[in-house]
């Protein structure tokens, strides 16, 4: 059995490159399962229900679908003699999970559902009579990933239901052409990490522009050239030629008269509002402009509208600059990737949303200058294909007006 099952996983390893089905996200890789198993005995055998195991193991084949093979054993006690009945039975089955979602509580779990079927040989020892049967199964289950604090190994908690069935023509049972079992796992499903590297998030590809240009000296392709090397693009650039290491406003001319604290452009003497965040467009007095920003490290904990401690922290920036800005309102929006049904997805976002106003509010933000919308999967900014365009379609956008 160990070597049927290490040959499974070497042969599938080569299916499971792009793969998330019926795993923790990131640990897309083959994985291995051991389960308690609990089992309510076909009525017609003369026993009690019976306890065992289940170990085994999957590999990835598509987003949703896997492949695994299950190894159970369990025993029964006899009504007769109180003495054990045996059943043993492997079995191949296909997996489909339908995605990841949660409740949107911090302290209730995420899950994904999924439901497997498939053929399986059953080795049923009844009143010390052995007999061997072709079975089928079917069952439904959660996954419950593990994740404790900073701890994240890709480890879930792996709940079940099935059906077990057999052709029994008789020969375990009299009179009985089939016999039906059920029963109820719970265990754990572990990735094997040490034999496969979970796989890595795919670089985003740049765009390709109408005319690229070179650098003659590093070779490195830009769709806009910035010849003195400031940070500014030629075509924005007014003063041109700028030494190496010179620091610049957004127009490309150097700054003379003093510290750039919040690194705008626009000198901290000059400045009229202090403390933008980092990526907002400022007028020449420092002041933000209307624009519509993403909201870069604004994350959440995974399925929920929880904001991780590095969100926190890029917020509390932002809180700053409306604070030093009274003019300031924003439109908040809220955007999911398609993982999960469009209903969950519109109501995630909008809950994230709200949960950056809250936030806000609780910093002593006027509620009255903000609005919040969820748009849920409506507006990708790229295709949901990758697991890279996933993660650049999960954001928060302010849209900063003026009055």
């Amino acid at each position: 059995m160990r070597k049927l099952l290490w040959g499974f996983f070497a042969a599938g390893a080569l299916w499971a490159q792009q793969a998330a089905a019926v795993n923790t996200d990131g640990y897309d890789i083959p994985y291995a399962t051991g389960s308690f198993v609990y089992e309510l005995s076909d009525g017609s055998r003369d026993s009690n229900n019976g306890l065992g195991f289940n170990v085994g193991g999957g590999i990835p084949l598509t987003e949703h679908g896997a492949v695994e093979l299950n190894y159970y054993g369990l025993s029964r006690k006899r009504d007769i003699d109180g003495n054990d009945d045996y059943q043993n039975g492997v079995f191949a089955n296909y997996v489909y999970d339908f995605g990841l979602f949660g409740f949107n509580q911090k302290y209730l779990p995420n899950f994904k559902p999924y439901v497997l079927g498939g053929p399986g040989y059953v080795l049923d020892d009844v009143r010390g009579s052995k007999h061997n049967h072709f079975g089928l199964d079917a069952g439904a289950g959660l996954l419950f990933p593990l994740h404790v604090g900073s701890w994240d190994w890709g480890w879930a908690v792996r709940t079940e239901a099935g059906v077990v069935g057999q052709l029994d023509n008789g020969k375990s049972v009299d009179n009985q052409s089939t016999l039906w079992d059920v029963h109820f796992t719970v265990g754990l499903q572990i990735p094997l990490t040490p034999f496969f590297k979970p796989h890595q998030s795919a670089t985003p590809v740049q765009p390709e522009c109408a005319l690229a240009v070179v650098n003659p000296v590093t070779g490195r392709k830009d769709c806009v050239a910035d010849s003195d090397g400031d940070g500014v693009p030629d075509n924005l650039d007014q003063c041109p030629g700028t030494p190496a290491g010179t620091k610049v406003d957004e127009k490309g001319c150097p700054v003379e008269n003093g510290n750039d604290a919040d690194g705008d452009g626009v000198t901290d003497d000059a400045d009229q509002c202090p403390n933008t965040p980092a990526g907002v467009q400022v007028d020449a007095k420092g002041c933000a402009i209307e624009q519509t920003i993403v909201l870069q490290n604004v994350n959440f904990e995974t399925g929920s509208a929880v904001l991780t401690g590095q969100a926190t922290k890029v917020l509390d920036g932002i809180a700053s600059a409306l604070k030093g800005q009274p003019n300031i309102h924003v439109e908040i929006s809220g955007h999911t990737d398609s993982t999960g049904t469009p209903a969950f997805n519109l109501a995630l976002s909008q809950q994230r949303a709200e949960s950056v106003r809250q936030y806000l509010i609780g910093k002593g933000i006027d509620a009255g200058r903000m609005m919040t919308q969820g748009f849920g999967e409506t507006k990708p900014l790229v295709s949901n294909n990758s697991e890279a365009g996933r993660a650049q379609n999960r954001r928060v956008e302010f849209k900063i007006l003026l009055n």
